[in-house]
């Protein structure tokens, strides 16, 4: 047997005994909490056996009572001398393993304020994210989701990266990822980075967190990113199509029927829409265009109608900005409560807007009329096309949904 070994042997015997348990547990803990053995640690109420072996570690009689006490400096002479040159300290350690000192808890709790604070430097750059990034450091997400604080905050700085990078304008999820940190799967669901990046897209634009893959694919399109690029579509209604690709034929064929059509990204990524009209109502609900299909059939004799249904996904956007482009103006109507706003919202962060029936004016009035009004929660907040509205919905608190507009909808979208 090596002399290590049998040191290790001898330590073992010594401070390794269910006796000695509970002292070779206080110098771990004496150990992590000062870094240092010095002093005396005394158990009360110990065994007859627990006193037997305190007293045969330093060579002293057992006296009557009921503590056991060692002096770690005479235990630590006495292991030098006879078993363990290193030391007291030393033979703890080849007992139980590593331990964490004070020193390195120290390092290790500033490390994790540096991570902090660069998580609030998102903040600072894009200060809707603030509650993204308290909730963040609150939860500890970032130290489930990494080995350590120099890992998370490698991944701080990643979601750093990816908050300056949103919005993006139909972007893939993979190219993204790629185009960002080199590796395509980096923002993918079951990567660490992934759950807190989609977290970061769904805070970007004013949406509640969740779980689930239509909740994800939905965060992630609200800012411009595909999922997947059949998944990501459009509702339309009366577009004039034209014969410059097969999706424009199939739109001019579609509208002369007065059949809606459901455009895929991957549809307006790759083909012309052909012509864009000059007017172009935007609704937030598909029964807006349900009903317009009724009521208008095959006639030409209505206004062009796209749907975002609820918060617009990357199909939705990417069509409006064509439309945008190709001469076309864009009224807009939602419904009135928290979540119409912050729909609202997005579209114009992507493509410039007019409301239609959508001002103070026309809530009140909705508000005053209807009997189908109910009240709403959430956060009102700004509404640049027409400064009055917010006010009014604090005020009044009341939901007006398409559907309780429907007829007056309808008139406007009438051609004469």
């Amino acid at each position: 047997m090596s002399p290590s070994a049998e040191g290790t042997d001898r330590i073992r015997r010594l401070l390794g005994s269910p006796e000695t348990a509970w002292l070779l547990e206080r110098m771990r803990a004496r150990l992590e909490q000062k870094g240092t053995l010095e002093g005396t640690v005394t158990k009360q109420g110990a065994s007859t056996a627990e006193r037997m072996a305190a007293g045969r570690l330093i060579g002293r009689p057992v006296r009557s009572g009921s503590s056991a006490s060692v002096s770690l400096d005479q235990l630590d002479v006495m292991l030098r001398r006879d078993a363990w040159p290193a030391g007291l300290a030393s033979a703890v350690v080849a007992l139980v393993g590593p331990i964490v000192g004070p020193d390195v808890r120290r390092a290790e709790r500033e490390s994790w304020h540096e991570v902090s604070d660069a998580l609030r430097l998102i903040a600072n750059d894009r200060p809707q994210l603030s509650g993204w990034v308290e909730n963040v450091n609150r939860s500890g997400a970032l130290r489930r989701a990494t080995a350590s604080a120099a890992a998370a905050h490698e991944m701080s700085l990643q979601l750093g990266v990816l908050a300056r990078a949103l919005p993006v304008e139909g972007v893939p999820l993979g190219v993204l990822a790629a185009r960002l940190f080199g590796d395509a799967h980096a923002l993918d669901p079951k990567t660490p980075l992934g759950p807190l990046a989609v977290g970061l897209a769904a805070a970007a634009t004013g949406q509640s967190p969740g779980t689930g893959s239509r909740w994800r694919r939905d965060a992630w399109q609200s800012c411009g990113v595909v999922v997947d690029e059949l998944s990501s579509t459009v509702l339309a209604l009366g577009l004039p199509g034209g014969l410059t690709s097969p999706t424009a034929r199939a739109l001019a064929a579609l509208g002369e029927a007065g059949q809606p059509a459901v455009l895929t990204y991957r549809q307006l990524a790759v083909d012309d829409i052909g012509r864009a009209p000059l007017l172009m109502s935007v609704c937030e609900n598909p029964a807006v265009i349900a009903a317009a299909a009724d009521r208008f059939g095959a006639s030409a004799g209505a206004v062009p109608l796209v749907c975002v249904n609820g918060q617009p996904g990357a199909a939705v956007i990417r069509l409006l900005t064509q439309l945008v482009d190709g001469g076309a103006r864009l009224r807009y109507h939602g419904d009135f409560d928290a979540g119409g706003l912050s729909i609202a919202r997005t579209v114009a962060r992507s493509v410039p807007w007019t409301p239609w029936r959508f001002g103070e004016t026309d809530y009140r009035s909705a508000c005053a009329s209807s009997l189908s009004t109910s009240v709403f929660s959430g956060a009102v907040g700004d509404t640049p096309w027409d400064g009055g509205l917010s006010g009014a919905m604090e005020e009044l608190r009341l939901r007006v949904e398409e559907e309780s507009v429907l007829a007056d909808l309808l008139d406007d979208l009438r051609v004469d």
